[in-house]
């Protein structure tokens, strides 16, 4: 049950522009505040277990979410709550980033989560992948806030509602695509 409620929480958060679109359009900005801080706060309460570099962005995406919400009801402008997709971008590009200074990279993390014996091949291919997701999150964070400074609110949740989510999915589905390709089969 405990997963299940973790798994829809996350989920919820994902379509976090369409509830900030939608809310905002049918209800007061403090009753979305209300529910958006409920669902940061269930996003701590579920989802607090896990390796040092899940801890950790969960805490940051809780604080920056928890923030911007709390700006946001406190001077009664939408516009905080606009940044967090710009916040998870930067969160997510200090993990990456991080982890290519000090390695393992955080994609070859992953990758000896599924296979402990990863060749050299491997360890150049995943290091590689985290560099093009450093550069992703860089790029998106930047489009992320011009839809934030000079999109109407309809751009802004469709670009970080629905079109950035297909630009990960695209860059998943081409790296999962060419792995094998990059890196020795197991022996």
């Amino acid at each position: 049950m405990f997963n299940l409620i973790k798994v829809v929480v996350i989920a919820l958060l994902l379509l976090y522009p369409v509830f900030v679109y939608f809310g905002i359009k049918y209800f007061s900005l403090s009753h979305l505040s209300i529910f958006l801080l409920l669902l940061f706060v269930a996003r701590f309460v579920f989802t607090r277990k896990g390796n040092k570099t899940a801890r950790l962005q969960m805490i940051f995406t809780v604080l920056i979410g928890g923030s911007l919400v709390g700006l946001s009801w406190l001077f009664n402008s939408i516009d905080y709550l606009k940044w967090y997709p710009v916040g998870l971008n930067i969160i997510f590009f200090l993990i990456f980033f991080s982890s290519l200074l000090s390695p393992p990279s955080i994609i070859e993390q992953i990758a000896r989560l599924h296979r402990k014996d990863l060749p050299p091949s491997g360890i150049i291919y995943t290091r590689n992948v985290t560099i093009i997701w450093t550069v992703f999150f860089v790029i998106n964070a930047l489009i992320s806030s011009w839809t934030v400074l000079y999109g109407t609110m309809e751009v802004w949740t469709l670009y970080n509602g629905l079109i950035s989510y297909i630009i990960m999915g695209v860059l998943l589905g081409l790296e999962i695509l060419l792995r094998n390709y990059f890196v020795e089969p197991p022996k």
